[in-house]
């Protein structure tokens, strides 16, 4: 069962954050918590009718026996059926629509692997990406709902049409971890992560995050490569103690996609060493290399644009994603092409991803967290 909450003009955990390091209350931000206990909320989308819904990559096996288990880069993962997609109400309430779907997890339920985004168009079936962060050979030996991993779905209503009923379904649609399998776009090791989705003409975009590429899929299902964002070489930062004038290879690691005007806009987590001010937002229109549109931002894992065009970029770190500040992530914000980030709200605690209507941003906090996360909602600055 949900925690909904009214309005919370102080007592929001980025607003006591903010007071925490003296922040005075009349320049705090106006935030409220819409809801809270949420496990690994991620992307998050208003269906045409203006309700709100939620992915949630789910706690894992969460204490099943005998789990599927693999190793991972953070710790042992266990595959549990606990991913979700759920519907925020306007009177606060909020509900699963879907459960059941994978979740690959710490032993705690942490940062997990699962459902990552939704997004809706008037005319088609919405779509729901499910990652894998795997080689996409893994996913073969994973028993139900493994199988789901590394995949586009439909998310589709209830026979009677209404979006409201607690009765809807999903279907394949295309199969993200077989392109890399076949193509390897960017020709590096095997690796498919689906994270986020947006319609665009003819069809929609997905990033793959694993394979550093951004992917089309036709509504039949078809998969092809839209772009590939190079690794960079980047100073090894001081805590590596290695040898002055090291440089590391950084994978560019899209995660956030938008389209807008003959456009997608694709965000940059980036990988290791995550120096900040490295992340990029790439333009790119279809048929054509991509271009550079903002710089100087730091880990973005989600990106919106608002009613005044501004683009805005939810950053999972503002600074370093070493030691106590990761996941001390911020909202920055995007006046033009080439123009300079501008703070927004500062100390967003594990971000995971954004979206706005009516000069609000709707964010996911506490991403990476089983059953602690929230939606919280920030009024934007004129």
């Amino acid at each position: 069962m949900f925690v909904s909450m009214k309005r919370l003009a102080i007592a929001s955990a980025v607003l006591l954050s903010a007071l925490a390091q003296g922040v005075p209350a009349a320049a705090a931000p106006d935030v409220t918590v819409l809801a809270t206990g949420l496990s690994n909320p991620r992307g998050l989308a208003f269906d045409r009718d203006g309700t709100l819904y939620v992915t949630e990559a789910g706690r894992g096996a969460d204490g099943a026996a005998n789990p599927t288990c693999l190793p991972r880069p953070q710790g042992i993962g266990c595959l549990g059926a606990t991913g979700a997609l759920a519907r925020l109400d306007r009177d606060g309430t909020l509900t699963r629509v879907l459960t059941g779907l994978p979740s690959l997890a710490g032993p705690d339920g942490t940062e997990a692997i699962g459902p990552d985004d939704i997004a809706f168009n008037r005319h088609h079936p919405a779509l729901l990406t499910v990652g894998l962060s795997e080689a996409p050979a893994v996913r073969d030996g994973l028993p139900e709902p493994g199988a789901e991993m590394g995949r586009l779905l439909t998310v589709r209503r209830d026979p009677s049409g209404n979006w409201q009923s607690p009765r809807l379904t999903t279907r394949r649609l295309a199969d993200i971890a077989a392109h890399e399998a076949a193509n390897n776009p960017d020709g590096g090791e095997l690796d498919s992560n689906a994270q986020s989705v947006a319609f665009g003409p003819g069809g929609a975009a997905v990033v793959d995050a694993g394979a550093n590429s951004l992917l089309f899929v036709t509504p039949a299902g078809q998969v092809s490569t839209l772009a590939v964002f190079p690794e960079r070489q980047m100073p090894a930062p001081p805590s590596f103690n290695l040898p002055p004038g090291t440089m590391l290879p950084m994978q560019s690691v899209p995660m956030g996609v938008v389209y807008r005007d003959g456009a997608y806009y694709v965000a940059e987590l980036t990988g290791r060493p995550f120096t900040q001010g490295s992340a990029r937002i790439f333009k790119v229109v279809p048929g054509q290399e991509p271009v550079v549109y903002a710089e100087g931002l730091t880990t973005v894992v989600d990106i919106a644009f608002g009613p005044d065009g501004s683009l805005y970029a939810l950053e999972f770190t503002h600074t370093s994603m070493f030691g106590p500040s990761r996941g001390v992530g911020a909202l920055m914000r995007i006046r033009g092409e080439g123009q300079t980030p501008e703070l927004v709200l500062d100390k967003v605690d594990h971000p995971g991803g954004i979206a706005i209507r009516n000069r609000s941003a709707y964010i996911t906090t506490c991403s990476v967290c089983a059953g602690t996360g929230s939606v919280v909602k920030l009024r934007l600055p004129a």
